[in-house]
C-alpha cells in the first residue's frame, strides 16, 4: 500500500494559532527572605494536551481522564493531562497530524494511524484474529512490539491499548448464514482489507462516513452496516434495524497514544510515571468496556431487535478469500498474527 503524507488541516492550523497546545511549561517561583540572605525555590509545570473526537461520555474519554488524574497524582503536578472530547480540537487524524507537527500532546486511534503506518491496516481484515485472547497476545508478541516500534519511528509513542468490542452486523434482513449476505448493501469503513472481504462473503459493499449511516439505513440506501455492539446501541442504528448477527468479524483495539518528542522530553522519573498509569488506565477502561458491553446487550433487547448467533467458520472461509489479493506487506503480518496464537 502506498503510504501518504496528509497536509496539515484547518485544526492543526487553529492549534498552531492557539498554541503550545502539545505541552505548555510555565514556572512557578516562590523567594523567602531572612537574616540568612535570600533562597529560591522554583517548580516547573509541564501540560500534556490531548484532543480525542468521542463524546464526554463515550469509554475512550471517561478512561484518557482517569490516566489524566493518575498522571498529575503520580508526578505530584509537574505533569498536567489536559483532555479536550467531542472533536472540539479535531478528529483522530488531525490529532495525529498535530502530534507530528508539535501542536498536540496525544490521543486514541487506530484506523487512522494507518495513514503512517501501513502495517495497522492489519486491524481492519476480518476474520483475522480468532478472538480477543488472540489479539492480546499479538499485542503483547514481539510482532506487537515491532509494531509499535513502526509507531513511535512516525513520532506516536503508544502508552497501552484499549480493547473494543467485536465488529457485529446490523441488518432489516435476517442473517443466519454466510449465503444471506449474497446481494445485500452493507456499510464497511474504508479500508484496503475489509471491502475485498465482505464481498468475498457476497455483499456488496458500500462506504460512507460513520456520521451518514443512520439516515442511509433509515432512507434504505444501504441495507446493514458493521460495528460494535457498544456503537450499534450508542448510535441508535437499532431505531432502523431489526436484526443483529453476531459475525464476530473483528477483533480490535484502539492505542493510547503520546507524541514521541514529548515522551522524549521528560525526565526518566516522569516517563515511569506515565507509563504506570497508563497500565492502571487500561485495566479501568477494561472493566468500564465490560460494563459498557453488558448495558448495550440489555439495552437492545429492551428496544426488541433480534440477536441471531450463527457459526462464524463459513464467514471466516469465504472471507478469507481475499487475504491473497492483499498485497506483499498484508501478506507478511498475516503470518505474524497467525503465528501468534
Amino acid at each position: 500500500m502506498k503510504k501518504w503524507l496528509p497536509k496539515v488541516s484547518l485544526a492543526v492550523a487553529i492549534a498552531l494559532g492557539l498554541g503550545a497546545c502539545g505541552s505548555a511549561s510555565e514556572d512557578t517561583s516562590t523567594t523567602n527572605e531572612g537574616t540568612g540572605g535570600d533562597t529560591q525555590a522554583q517548580t516547573e509545570t509541564q501540560t500534556i494536551t490531548f484532543s480525542l473526537d468521542q463524546p464526554a461520555s463515550h469509554i475512550w474519554v471517561k478512561a484518557t481522564n482517569k490516566f489524566a488524574e493518575l498522571v498529575e497524582e503520580k508526578t505530584d503536578g509537574s505533569l498536567i493531562v489536559e483532555v479536550h472530547d467531542s472533536a472540539s480540537l479535531g478528529t483522530q487524524r488531525e490529532a495525529l497530524e498535530g502530534m507530528k507537527v508539535g501542536t498536540m500532546g496525544g490521543t486514541v486511534s487506530l484506523e487512522p494511524v494507518s495513514g503512517w503506518v501501513d502495517e495497522i491496516g492489519i486491524f481492519g481484515v476480518p476474520y483475522l484474529f480468532e478472538d480477543e485472547n488472540h489479539l492480546n497476545n499479538f499485542l503483547t508478541s514481539e510482532s506487537g512490539e515491532e509494531l509499535n516500534e513502526l509507531m513511535i519511528e512516525e513520532g506516536f509513542k503508544p502508552l497501552t491499548y484499549f480493547m473494543r468490542a467485536p465488529r457485529q452486523i446490523s441488518s432489516n434482513k435476517k442473517i443466519e448464514s454466510v449465503d444471506d449476505l449474497r446481494g445485500l448493501n452493507i456499510r464497511v469503513p474504508e479500508s484496503p482489507t475489509a471491502p475485498p472481504a465482505f464481498e468475498e462473503m457476497g455483499a456488496r459493499v458500500v462506504t460512507l462516513p460513520i456520521s451518514e449511516v443512520y439516515s442511509a439505513l433509515q432512507q434504505n440506501v444501504i441495507d446493514a452496516q458493521e460495528n460494535p455492539i457498544t456503537q450499534i446501541y450508542s448510535d441508535k442504528f437499532y431505531e432502523v434495524q431489526d436484526y443483529i448477527t453476531l459475525s464476530n468479524h473483528q477483533y480490535q483495539a484502539a492505542y493510547l497514544l503520546i507524541s514521541n518528542d514529548i515522551y522524549e522530553g521528560l525526565t526518566d522519573e516522569q516517563k515511569a510515571a506515565l507509563e504506570e498509569a497508563a497500565e492502571e488506565t487500561k485495566q479501568f477502561e477494561h472493566e468500564l468496556h465490560a460494563e459498557e458491553l453488558e448495558a448495550a446487550y440489555a439495552g437492545l433487547e429492551e428496544a426488541g431487535v433480534e440477536i441471531v448467533e450463527v457459526d462464524p467458520a463459513p464467514f471466516a472461509e469465504a472471507a478469507s478469500q481475499a487475504y491473497e489479493g492483499y498485497d506483499e506487506l498484508m501478506q507478511t503480518w498475516i503470518e505474524k498474527v497467525r503465528s501468534s496464537k
